[in-house]
């Protein structure tokens, strides 16, 4: 008689990943807002959870990591982990978390990983801004081809902060696997900026990913959705130094100061994470509770979006997606996030093959 994940994943893949000939399966259930994945090399990977659990999944079998403290209200808490580009040479995972105790921030930080457990080795990046509400912390980070480590934040509802550069908040920086400004920043030297800066004008960017090709940095964001009766959530192609208009432009504002987004929803859709699979961008969406496929035209600089078309629906809100060590498409719910319908078993890591 088949497994209830069996008939799980039959049921859906048929339902859901027929046009891309994708099988969805649950791997497991039961979580607490999953925020982000990270695979490990000798098998299973790790999950946070934004209460502050670390969870290591591996062989079937579900154990506590680590616990980190956080504040974890609004949209804060644990959020984006990331594996030292030569782990486990380097043996660390990075998080990204806000903390109260000596003022309410954000922050990176550094664990050192002891085989099933991961113990608290550093702050790698501090001073990041927070506010009580809890919203707008960005809180993304990953490793780029260039061994630097990318971290997107918010502008906690400070608009301004955004066009800040001697603020952190409404950012993507860039730093060294220590926590240094990256060699090559924009805006090293610069009076009154802040040396981590890669862009700004962002306004609550959630998802990282970069092309296989050619290198390039690709970012997902939350636009005002539900203010001002529009959502123009986006996904921008990253360049050096570019200013993504927060908060003086909103989508597409044909104004030369500004980069405007490669692709952007009129309607809120709020994106999670973003990665590249079978030669397309796969977007996860909250609001939108869908996971997007978007096929990519032209070429390095050129981009543009053609056919956008729906590869998973039907499971509430779609924070992660991430390609995993197997050639597998991982995917998690965050119907326990407070903005979303709990259903049964909920929250989820959902495998996509």
């Amino acid at each position: 008689m088949p497994s209830r994940r069996q008939v799980l994943g039959g049921l859906l893949g048929v339902a859901l990943g027929r046009a891309q000939g994708l099988r969805v399966e649950e791997v497991v259930g039961g979580l607490e807002v999953p925020w982000a994945l990270a695979f490990l090399p000798e098998g299973g990977f790790l999950v946070a959870e934004r209460p502050g659990r670390i969870r290591l999944v591996r062989e079937g079998r579900v154990a506590t990591y680590a616990e980190l403290t956080v504040y974890a209200r609004g949209e804060s808490g644990l959020l984006g982990l990331a594996l030292h580009p030569r782990f486990p040479r380097e043996p660390y995972l990075y998080a990204y978390r806000t903390v109260e105790e000596g003022g309410l921030r954000n922050q990176v930080v550094r664990l050192r990983h002891e085989g099933s457990r991961g113990v608290l080795d550093r702050v790698v990046l501090d001073g990041i801004p927070a506010r009580a509400h809890g919203l707008h912390s960005g809180g993304r980070i990953a490793f780029g081809p260039d061994g630097m480590l990318y971290v997107t934040t918010g502008e906690v509802y400070e608009r301004e902060l955004a066009q800040d550069l001697a603020s952190l908040g409404g950012k993507i920086l860039r730093l060294t696997p220590e926590g240094a400004p990256a060699p090559g920043n924009p805006f090293l030297g610069r009076p009154g900026a802040r040396p981590e800066v890669y862009s700004l004008g962002h306004r609550n960017p959630q998802g990282l990913a970069w092309h296989p090709e050619t290198g390039e940095l690709f970012a997902s964001e939350h636009g005002p959705s539900g203010e001002q009766g529009f959502g123009h959530d986006e996904v921008n192609l990253i360049v050096p130094g570019g200013n993504y208009g927060w908060p003086k432009v909103v989508g597409r504002g044909e104004d030369p100061r500004y980069l405007d987004p490669l692709y952007f929803w009129p309607q809120g859709f709020p994106p999670g994470n973003l990665a590249f699979f079978r030669g397309a961008l796969y977007v996860a969406g909250l609001r939108g509770q869908a996971l997007l496929r978007l096929e990519l035209l032209g070429g390095r600089g050129n981009w543009r979006v053609g056919r956008v078309e729906t590869v998973l629906s039907g499971l509430g809100r779609l924070r992660e997606v991430q390609v995993g060590p197997d050639g597998a498409l991982y995917v998690t719910t965050s119907n326990r996030d407070g903005r979303g319908q709990v259903r049964p078993g909920d929250d989820k890591v959902l495998r996509l093959r």
